[in-house]
């Protein structure tokens, strides 16, 4: 059988030649070396020895508490003496921590522990004695001789004597104050001026204190002070109402004491301590008839004054004798005469008011009257009569006086100012209530 040839297929043949030739071409030209292609990012860096081991630090100790100064909230810390004395102070608290002066922590404890100074030493408990000062802090507060104190106190001792001392923010101090010395039912303007008294007081005596270990004492010798626990809203209300504000006389700190009653009129710092400030001088006011100390009066025996005059240095004989042997301007009673078997002395009448008992004698605006085998005392007012009468406060409040009303009147010549110095922007005349 004779075959034929395909042409159609050798015809696609031929055309298809071209292509292949093209592919070819393009697998050599890929195959062949080219340019090295750049990366976009950079080489990695060659090996190195590996870094040293970084050392692990020791846990930190806690850390001592500061000084007292001003914190980071700017409420400086008042030091208050809670306790002097030669004799063993019981302490107790729970997670109690002891530093020493340097910084270092000297000693924990749980429960309680007898205090006491060995010299200028302090001896903790039964084994361990500290330099002074320590300075002790306890989560949940402290207690001394079962009386609560903050969570933090410093401890000093001076030649056989042991001082036990609060440190206390100075806007819960002035709170803590409030509630011990002005009374509960009193109107928020009269507390609002109680509390800027106070502030001004604590700072005026933290500028110039009258001991290195402490500023103020927590008695009646400056302001009574039981602690921070147990302080009702309307003291904590006031306080914050007031936050910063201080009484200025010329740019100073004014020293504004103040008093319960003042019985009808104030009397002049002058005419009591010798010293004259221009802003604490005798003023009228009759806003505190609603005190029970208004009027008073005490029933003194013999044997009682005769105990006070012994106390004072006066010896008493049978034919003993009191009364007043003269008076201030207001009517008070500058000087009490003793007279004893045919001797007489003139005491001072403070004096006097001290030995029988504050709360008995409660003022010096008094009339002393044989009665019987004794004497009556009967006056007015409660305390100095020197400064703001915090029951006329009260009662200038009852009649619509806001608090900085109340302070000019009994601490005339003063400006009312944020700590700061910047005068206050509600004081009258800037658009506040008077």
């Amino acid at each position: 059988m004779k075959v034929v040839p395909n042409r159609g297929a050798g015809t696609a043949a031929l055309l298809l030649l071209p292509v292949f030739a093209a592919c070819a071409i393009l697998f050599v030209a890929c195959a062949a070396p080219g340019p090295p292609v750049r990366s976009e990012y950079p080489p990695p860096p060659p090996p190195t020895a590996a870094p040293p081991a970084i050392p692990v630090p020791e846990p930190a100790r806690p850390a001592p508490p500061p000084a007292p100064r001003p914190d980071m909230a700017g409420d400086r810390l008042v030091r208050v003496r809670m306790a002097r004395t030669p004799s063993a102070l019981l302490l107790g608290g729970y997670a109690m921590r002891v530093w020493d002066e340097g910084g270092s922590l000297v000693s924990t404890e749980n429960g309680n522990v007898w205090l006491q100074a060995v010299g200028d030493k302090i001896a903790w408990g039964r084994t361990k004695v500290f330099p002074s000062p320590v300075d002790v802090r306890a989560p949940g507060g402290l207690s001394l001789e079962g009386r609560r104190l903050p969570g933090r106190i410093r401890i000093v001792a001076r030649k056989g004597e042991i001082r036990v001392v609060a440190v206390v923010p100075l806007e819960e101090y002035v709170a803590a104050v409030l509630s011990r010395e002005a009374a509960p039912s009193f109107l928020p303007e009269a507390l609002s001026a109680q509390a800027v008294a106070v502030r001004t007081y604590t700072l005026s005596a933290m500028a110039s204190p009258r001991d290195p270990d402490y500023d103020v004492v927590a008695g009646v010798e400056d302001q009574v002070f039981e602690g921070v626990e147990d302080i009702d809203a309307q003291f904590r209300l006031a306080t914050e109402a007031t936050r910063g504000e201080v009484l200025l006389y010329r740019g100073r700190l004014a020293r504004t004491v103040y008093h319960s009653t003042c019985g009808g009129r104030t009397e002049s710092a002058k005419d009591v301590w010798g010293t004259d400030f221009p802003y604490l001088r005798s003023v009228f006011c009759e806003d505190c008839r609603k005190s029970p100390a208004w009027r008073w009066e005490y029933r003194m025996s013999l044997a009682e004054g005769k105990r006070i005059a012994r106390a004072l240095g006066v010896p008493a004989s049978y034919d003993f004798r009191i009364d007043v042997a003269d008076r201030t301007p207001t009517g008070r009673a500058r000087n009490v005469r003793l007279t004893s078997g045919g001797g007489m002395r003139v005491i001072k009448a403070s004096r006097v008011r001290q030995a029988a008992g504050y709360a008995k004698v409660k003022s010096l605006w008094m009339e002393i009257d044989p009665v019987g085998d004794g004497w009556r005392f009967s006056g007015n007012g409660y305390g100095h009569g020197v400064g703001m009468c915090q029951w006329g406060a009260n009662g200038m409040a009852q009649w619509g006086a806001g608090y900085r009303k109340i302070l000019a009147r009994y601490y005339p010549m003063t400006r009312v100012a944020s700590r700061s110095g910047r005068p206050d922007p509600w004081a009258r005349g800037a658009g506040g209530r008077p």
